[in-house]
């Protein structure tokens, strides 16, 4: 059988291969170049759009922020002119009020003053000898004490008697003012004592063989809660006076030993006597009829108990 050999020359191939090979090495960097480029162009196009945007919206509220501000302005400049106007109308009245007064005060004075000298015209008429002797008492009086050097010549058997009697009325005058202020004092001080005494509880010795138990009036009230049904509220009313103020102690005294209180129900003359003086007390503090009636029925068909043995 024959055989062939074919020798091929794989240089021509081989270049064009490398050559190829360089091609495509050079696409390659230019596609990642391309994309890089791409790439840095979005990001730059995304960021443009961003500023773009913020700097539309913060334009947009700006402007919106500018027109309120020059509308608030706008009113503000017209309030601010109004204001000013009613001030001015202010002063005007006021200008005009002071005016009035003074007009009137001064046209009162005057005549006030033409009243005073009619009067006195009157009064010097009427009493002209006792006038013309205060006058002659008075050169004596009051002249001599501008000279002290003529007191001795001015000084009469008349004069000395005279100026005795008005320092013994100064004098009697300034005595009694002493005595109301000293009986002022004892008044005072007799009702403080009368008030503490009527606070404070009297020893045994004090008290001479008599009881020295104070007793205070108070109510204790349950009733149910109208929220949690089978609740009870417990309430303590005492009465308020001028020399006891604070009940604070009796209320707590009285919620803590109401447990060991003994209750009976209240007699009828009893409930008579607090049923009157009840239906008193809503005639006097209630205008409306027909709450004073429905008081009255809720009052007829309550029921209350007394405590027999007091408080401990």
């Amino acid at each position: 059988m024959a055989s062939f050999r074919f020798d091929v020359d794989t240089a021509p191939m081989a270049a064009s291969v490398d050559t190829a090979r360089g091609h495509l090495n050079g696409v390659t960097v230019a596609v990642t170049t391309m994309q890089a480029a791409v790439i840095a162009s979005e990001r730059e196009a995304s960021r443009t759009i961003c500023e773009n945007v913020d700097s539309g919206f913060f334009m947009l509220v700006k402007s919106q922020i500018s027109q309120k501000a020059v509308a608030a302005y706008s009113e503000m400049e017209s309030k601010q002119v109004a204001l000013l106007q009613l001030a001015k109308a202010l002063d005007g009245v006021k200008r005009q009020m002071e005016g009035d007064f003074f007009m009137i005060t001064k046209r009162y004075a005057k005549l006030f003053n033409s009243l005073n000298k009619a009067l006195e015209t009157r009064v010097k008429e009427l009493d002209r000898p006792a006038m013309h002797l205060a006058e002659i008492r008075g050169k004596m009086v009051f002249d001599k004490l501008k000279d002290d050097s003529s007191i001795l010549f001015n000084l009469s058997a008349e004069a000395l008697p005279l100026a005795q009697t008005a320092l013994s009325g100064k004098l009697k005058q300034k005595t009694r003012e002493a005595m109301r202020t000293l009986s002022e004092a004892v008044d005072e001080n007799i009702s403080y004592t009368n008030k503490v005494d009527g606070i404070l509880v009297k020893s045994e010795s004090d008290s001479a063989g008599g009881s020295n138990r104070c007793f205070i009036p108070a109510v204790f009230l349950v009733t149910d809660s109208l929220l949690n049904p089978g609740d009870q509220i417990e309430t303590v009313y005492t009465a308020h006076a001028d020399v006891w103020q604070n009940t604070t102690p009796i209320v707590s005294e009285v919620n803590r030993v109401h447990d060991d209180f003994k209750w009976a129900q209240l007699g009828q003359d009893e409930k008579d006597k607090v049923r009157k003086e009840f239906v008193v007390l809503c005639e006097k503090e209630i205008g409306d009829e027909r709450l004073s009636k429905e008081i009255n029925r809720l009052f007829g068909e309550s029921a209350w108990e007394e405590c027999r043995n007091g408080l401990h």
